[in-house]
């Protein structure tokens, strides 16, 4: 008996290559030979194995799929759910996808009003055609899908437009529509010339080695030794390097990267001439640098040479004394030695670092560093990198503060005031290419004072700033070393992990700091009953995302499962299927916001709970309410469609995550991982300001804490370059 075959068109791809080899994982609804729906309200999955597929699937492309369907329906909410998924014995893409051109009429600024489902219509009604219609401004064609006047707007913004050759060349060479974007932005017109010329362009577009490899000598025959090739290793191999955090590379382990890329010994030497005469890379000592980081860390060490060279105190000796004593005695607060040292600093230097560990009293020195600048006539411009770190320090210090990135935006120096200091606190998570563009907006009048643990998690991106800066012999430096906010076990443990010692920790739940050893299959169940003992005062904390045991996504899905099975479930209406369509997340939900709102006040690594759901209907706007959150800060909001892209589960969240957090009361799964080093779990073990339990593999956190930080084997040269600009 034959196997069913049905054409479907693909609405998500939920996983590509799932295997390592090739196959994916995407939904799509049934559609007849004109592209048009023949059911809305069953859609299918399809499991395809690398052994019938071994093209890459995008939304919109139509395959003709063979394999017997399994349907699943459920009921959720009263609604009729029906899912039916396939394994194919056999697939066939009947058409390219025109996603090229669906994404330029859908999001491009010069067809506004058009939108990604007319778009979709032209393309499923004209197909190839198409290109044909908007070429010759064919209305009377245009108006078969649109209304007449938008299709005489679309001919019009056509003609101003035009670029039908290049999203063809895009469509025929086979580009990702999400590479083929990211081309047709920065090249335009002249996107198809300049990557025949030299199509190692497009690894600056984050395109990966293989696919520009393959591209180039299958589609562009150029040959295996080819300086265009050899070149475009080496920069390959040196944004490789960037992306994982190095700034510069040894050239041995260059020259061992390129070997694996060429797949040949003497191309390897060969690429490093060839891209040493075309001005790729810049030597510094026994190091290779990429001309863009070399750029920024060069930049970054100047400006700081400049500032920490060339002290000028704000306030007299005997005013920052009286301003010292005064501030402590309306506050109620006794200042520690250091914390004076650390006002002092600020107070004498263009530019200084003031670090220490969590409950050292920083904030304690911020307040005060604030009442000097502003005694100075000093604007203060409090920032972080993220929105959550940000929020604190105005809530902290009383002062507005906002991200890097919000600043980079609003300052404008040219109407800026005269005199101002630039305070960034948590800099330990800032990274190179954010450090250069806040140096790179600031007048040279401006102080700069960063504040931070050393000993924290490096910046999630390339390049090292607080760390390379904090033990420098040439930069006003202050450590706050002693512990103001809470002591104890929790301190005592935490200084040890921070100087890579450990420490036995007790088996009793009840400790203040506690380790309970288990099974790796165990960890997440013992995790959930430590949890479930006291809800609302803990915070899980993973190391990963994605691993089975101890990671953050199995452990949200288990937490939700066991404590809030019943949950009433939050829904969407999706206008693909027509139908309701499930979240994830239920009513009850901790969740967690992933990006800045500052227009609601609402910021990355805001935590708060799913209070409310409200019906799903297929008439509602985007920015309608869909339900309410009630977030951290004690405010309920509206949760919207839009809102609702950047959320996710929050029974537990990553490390990283929580950096610049605290909490009562932290869980931590620990297991053997590649993420797992002495500043993971310092950053971890810090968030707490109660108890902390950790809970796995012993071995594997001792292993961690005695050996080296990860931070320490990324290759940068921040230091080195800073010294040299103090020589000259």
């Amino acid at each position: 008996m034959n196997a069913p075959v049905v054409t479907v068109r693909v609405s998500a791809v939920r996983s590509q290559n799932p295997y390592g080899r090739g196959g994916a994982i995407f939904t799509g609804v049934e559609v007849d030979e004109k592209g048009w729906r023949v059911d809305a309200k069953t859609h299918y999955v399809i499991n395809a194995s690398s052994q019938v597929l071994q093209a890459t699937v995008e939304c919109g492309q139509l395959w003709r799929v063979t394999g017997t369907p399994e349907p699943n329906t459920i009921i959720v909410n009263g609604y009729r759910l029906t899912e039916s998924t396939v394994t194919p014995d056999a697939m066939e893409m009947l058409r390219p996808s025109g996603e090229h051109i669906i994404t330029l009429l859908g999001q491009g600024e010069a067809f506004e009003g058009i939108g990604e489902v007319k778009a979709r219509r032209l393309w499923e009604h004209f197909g190839d055609s198409l290109y044909a219609a908007l070429d010759q401004s064919d209305v009377d064609r245009l108006a078969e899908v649109l209304p007449r006047p938008m299709a005489q707007r679309l001919a019009d913004a056509w003609l101003r437009w035009g670029n039908t050759f290049t999203l063809q060349w895009l469509q025929s060479k086979g580009f990702a529509v999400s590479l083929g974007r990211k081309v047709l932005d920065f090249y335009g017109k002249d996107a198809a010339n300049r990557i025949e010329d030299d199509p190692y362009r497009l690894l600056s577009f984050a395109a990966n080695w293989a696919t520009v490899d393959t591209l180039a000598q299958d589609t562009f025959s150029l040959a295996g030794a080819d300086p265009r090739r050899l070149a475009g290793a080496v920069e390959e191999a040196l944004y490789a390097a960037f992306d994982a955090g190095h700034t510069c590379v040894p050239e041995p382990a260059l020259a061992r990267r390129l070997r694996d890329l060429l797949q040949h010994n003497d191309l390897a030497k060969a690429a490093l001439v060839q891209a040493e005469s075309m001005g790729r890379f810049i030597r510094h000592g026994e190091r290779l640098h990429a001309p863009g980081p070399y750029v920024m860390e060069l930049g970054v060490a100047q400006a700081i040479a400049s500032r920490s060279s060339n002290p000028i105190p704000l306030l007299e000796t005997s005013s920052l004394s009286a301003l010292i004593a005064d501030y402590q005695a309306q506050g109620g607060i006794a200042l520690h030695q250091k914390q004076i040292e650390a006002l002092e600093s600020a107070n004498a230097n263009m530019f200084c670092v003031i670090t220490g560990g969590a409950g050292t009293g920083k904030t304690t020195v911020l307040r005060g560093l604030f009442r000097i600048y502003e005694t100075a006539g000093y604007a203060i411009y409090p920032m972080a990198l993220s929105g959550r770190a940000a929020k604190r320090i105005g809530e902290a210090t009383g002062h507005s503060a906002q991200t890097i990135a919000g600043f980079l935006k609003h300052f404008n120096s040219e109407d800026a005031p005269q005199n101002a200091v630039v305070v960034i606190d948590e800099a330990s998570m800032v990274d190179l290419p954010s450090a250069y563009r806040v140096i790179r907006h600031l007048p040279q009048r401006y102080r700069v004072v960063l504040v931070g643990d050393p000993n924290q998690l490096p910046p999630v991106g390339p390049g090292l700033l607080l760390h390379e800066l904090a033990h420098h012999a040439q930069v006003p430096v202050v450590e706050l070393s002693q512990v103001k906010r809470y002591g104890g076990a929790i301190a005592d443990a935490a200084a040890l992990i921070r100087d890579g010692a450990w420490q036995s920790l007790p088996n009793d739940a009840q400790a203040d700091i506690a380790f309970l050893p288990c099974a790796l299959d165990q960890i997440n169940e013992v995790v959930l009953r430590l949890y479930d003992q006291d809800r609302s005062s803990s915070q899980i904390l993973c190391a990963t995302r994605s691993a089975a045991a101890g990671g953050m996504n199995a452990i949200n899905a288990l937490c939700q499962s066991r404590i809030n099975a019943h949950g009433e479930s939050l829904m969407t209406w999706s206008l693909e299927f027509d139908q309701p369509q499930g979240t994830g997340l239920r009513v009850g939900d901790p969740v967690i916001c992933l990006r800045n709102d500052w227009e609601i006040d609402l910021q990355n690594g805001s935590l708060g709970i799913l209070v409310a759901a409200e019906p799903p209907a297929p008439d509602k706007a985007p920015d309608s309410r869909i339900g309410s959150i009630l977030w951290d800060d004690g405010r309920t909001l509206d949760l919207t469609a839009q809102l609702l892209a950047h959320l996710e589960l929050a029974y537990a969240i990553t490390i990283h995550k929580a950096q610049g957090s605290g909490f009562a009361r932290v869980i931590i799964p620990v297991r053997q991982s590649k993420l797992l080093d002495r500043t993971l779990l310092y950053t971890a073990v810090t968030r707490a300001e109660q108890q902390v339990i950790l809970v796995g593999d012993v071995q594997a956190a001792q292993a961690a804490v005695m050996a080296a930080r990860h931070s320490d084997r990324r290759h940068v040269a921040l230091g080195n370059l800073l010294s040299d600009q103090f020589e000259k």
